[in-house]
């Protein structure tokens, strides 16, 4: 894939988007399971209670310059900051890259069904972007529980809620939202309800049992990415990466009384990396995946 000047401008644009997007999950992570609020207050050391200064709260490199420091009284500053920053770059970048930039190379071909046959309409940019952002909520929502999870906090059902409601409702208005349709000859509003219905009843049912091994604390959480993911990739993501979480909570369980780094990964973890790997290999998988009729 050959870049333009324009391509690389428009990365570069959603590397510094996805810093910023990553600094604000880490007050995510760090204030929603202890109940406090997002916004209010500011950002501030939690040992000398000052407030960070703009300057020092440019994501990643702000880090870096202070040498993983407080400016004020010199505490330390955890490394997981910037890298969640990072990787939340990253994860723009990439699918910047493979779906608008591309054209959305990864994605599988959404046919639609004619009276003499099917055809393959042409992804404009606007599809391709909203299918970008569509997913990176996904992904950001997976990461915030994941992290959760991982410090041995429970997971809130309301870190979910945004994502559920743009999940449900989004591909009622743009079934192209879902590139694998339940029924092939279904379109607009009845294509949206019937993917949907079948992506949130299969996370469901997926999500249930992935959940009955773990700790009763953490089941509404991982039941609650499972119903996401369903909603928002299809009742075939759903069941195959609600298996995934259901090895990985056996797994988790396993863990608990086991030395292996791996086997404490928590089960929303392991969906996530899961969920991330279907998105870059969806039209291959798609390949494999019997065609609706």
């Amino acid at each position: 894939m050959t870049l333009s000047p324009t391509d690389w401008l428009i990365l570069v644009w959603l590397f510094a988007l996805g810093g910023t997007v990553g600094s604000f999950l880490n007050v995510v992570v760090h204030r929603l399971p202890a109940g406090m609020s997002l916004v209010a207050p500011p950002s501030h050391c939690p040992v000398c209670k000052r407030a960070i200064r703009w300057y020092d709260n440019v994501p990643i490199f702000a880090w870096m310059w202070l040498r993983g420091r407080c400016r004020d009284c010199g505490v330390r500053i955890s490394v997981r900051y910037p890298l969640v920053e990072a990787v939340t770059a990253g994860l723009f970048v990439l699918f910047g890259a493979l779906e608008p930039v591309a054209g959305g190379v990864t994605l599988p071909d959404r046919a639609i069904r004619l009276a003499d046959g099917l055809i393959v309409p042409e992804r404009g940019l606007v599809e391709l972007y909203s299918i970008y952002a569509y997913h990176l909520v996904l992904l950001c929502t997976l990461l915030c529980a994941g992290l959760i999870a991982r410090d041995g906090a429970r997971v809130p059902g309301r870190l979910f809620l945004p994502a559920i409601i743009v999940g449900a409702l989004a591909p009622l208005a743009w079934p192209q939202l879902h590139p694998t349709p339940v029924v092939g000859a279904w379109t607009g509003f009845l294509g949206g309800i019937a993917d949907t219905s079948a992506g949130g009843l299969a996370g469901a049912a997926l999500g249930w049992l992935a959940s009955r091994p773990l700790a009763r604390e953490q089941r509404a959480g991982l039941w609650l990415a499972v119903v996401s993911v369903g909603l928002f990739l299809g009742w075939q993501a759903g069941v195959v990466l609600g298996a995934v979480a259901a090895a990985a909570g056996l797994l988790e369980r396993l863990g608990r009384g086991a030395g292996a780094g791996f086997l404490r990964l928590p089960a929303v973890g392991w969906l996530g990396a899961g969920t991330l790997a279907w998105l870059v290999a969806w039209a291959w998988i798609a390949a494999w995946l019997p065609r609706p009729g």
